[in-house]
């Protein structure tokens, strides 16, 4: 019928172009009165919602059978390591948290009651801690999934807006000092402000993005930058770089780069290891993705035939670089939601990458420095151990006074600053 009116209009459109006949102009206007009508009845014919809210998400049943108002209170009221395994973090933590970011995410009521900030906090820590679909949540938490979705979004934002003050540092020169004064004492590496390294956070492949995040491990990814402390702490972050990047080129783009650069850091200068130590400049220690700096220290390339120094000192560095490796670690066992492709946008994706971080860096600072595997089970606790990331080897270039400055720490680590146990792994390649 309105393919036939549409032809109908058209034919008369001609008509009247050749006649300009009233006649002709009048039935066009009747036409396009009955074309638009029926339009309008084709639109009524879309079948309406059944419901407005599906009853077992109405407020009532959410009041009495959602997550919050039955599982979760017994946890509290429990309050043991049930409540820290399905939060991530003890009830100290949780509440510490939500006093902070609760008045961001409290909604005023409008026509309905809204969703209390406590319900919004446990279905965005409980999505970041299990990797459970948004679906399993909606039912779980007797709320709808595109509300579900909705909340996570508004969380993730709020927990980095609010607390990335609060858990990143600001950088100085006391800051470094004491960065390096922990590595010295808990890794033995002297006057190493950092190590640093990347890793992949697998995704479902994002819609018409091609290869664009297809990496060397064949699955499509974001690449999570980081710079992190002896305590397993992230000082900074690049979150975002699409998987087919390399570390070296994210590092390379990175505004951590052109202010190491630029000496912007408020780095100190060189200074004497301890009494007896060679003068040695404070650095940063990365893997073979990475090229060899002034103040970024690589290994020696497993490639040459490397002396007994060079091994001693490639022992070294992996022994204090091992921190990245452990944040990644504990990260993705402490946070399920890294086990398995993110199904999410982009956006939120990087938003849950930031949340997590953020809450990392926050669990670390508030509970207990010697048990960050609190919450993890003997499985998880060997996932965070193991490396996490193999990395692609690139040839780089590097200046003769990086490379003098490598020989120096590796000379340091066969004198002066040698550790008992260091000949053994070194002699077996135990790094």
């Amino acid at each position: 019928m309105d393919s036939d009116l549409f032809l109908s209009i058209i034919a008369l459109q001609k008509q009247i172009i050749k006649e300009r006949n009233k006649t002709s102009i009048l039935k066009l206007k009747k036409l396009v009165m009955l074309f638009l009508l029926c339009q309008k009845n084709e639109q009524n014919k879309i079948v309406k919602r059944k419901y407005w809210v599906h009853p077992i998400f109405s407020n009532k049943m959410r009041k009495q059978y959602g997550a919050s108002n039955t599982l979760i209170k017994e946890l509290h009221f429990h309050n043991d390591d049930k409540f820290i395994n399905y939060f991530r973090m003890n009830m100290d933590t949780y509440k510490k948290l939500l006093n902070i970011i609760g008045p961001h995410i409290t909604k005023q009521k409008c026509i309905r009651d809204p969703i209390q900030p406590n319900t919004r906090l446990e279905i965005c820590l409980r999505y970041l801690a299990s990797g459970d679909s948004m679906k399993s949540l909606s039912y779980m938490f007797r709320i709808g999934t595109s509300t579900i979705s909705k909340i996570i979004f508004e969380t993730c934002d709020v927990i980095w807006n609010v607390l990335q003050d609060k858990v990143f540092p600001q950088f100085n020169k006391d800051l470094w000092e004491h960065i390096a004064s922990k590595f010295e004492e808990k890794w033995n590496f002297p006057h190493c402000i950092g190590a640093m390294d990347g890793k992949h956070v697998m995704l479902q492949a994002p819609p018409n993005s091609g290869s664009i995040y297809y990496n060397y491990k064949g699955q499509h990814s974001l690449n999570l930058f980081a710079l992190c402390d002896a305590e397993y702490r992230f000082i900074v972050l690049d979150i975002g770089a699409e998987g087919r990047q390399s570390d070296g080129g994210v590092f390379r783009k990175s505004k951590l780069y052109s202010a190491l650069e630029e000496n912007l850091l408020q780095i100190p200068p060189p200074k004497i290891v301890n009494v007896r130590g060679p003068v040695l400049p404070y650095v940063i220690v990365a893997d073979e993705a990475f090229g060899l700096k002034n103040y970024l220290m690589r290994p020696y390339s497993r490639s040459q035939n490397l002396d007994r120094k060079k091994k001693i000192f490639n022992y070294r560095l992996s022994r204090a670089r091992r921190t990245v490796e452990s944040s990644f670690g504990i990260l993705t066992a402490k946070w399920r939601i890294y086990r398995k492709p993110i199904i999410a946008s982009i956006t939120l994706s990087r938003k849950i990458v930031q949340a997590t971080c953020c809450l990392h860096n926050f669990i670390i600072n508030h509970e207990n420095s010697y048990k960050y595997y609190s919450t993890l089970t003997p499985v998880d606790a060997n996932v965070a151990n193991e490396a996490l990331q193999d990395n692609i080897n690139e040839i780089n270039s590097y200046s003769k006074n990086a490379a003098m400055i490598r020989d120096k720490f590796a000379d340091y680590f066969v004198k002066a600053g040698a550790v008992t146990w260091q000949w053994e792994k070194a002699f077996r390649n135990e790094f």
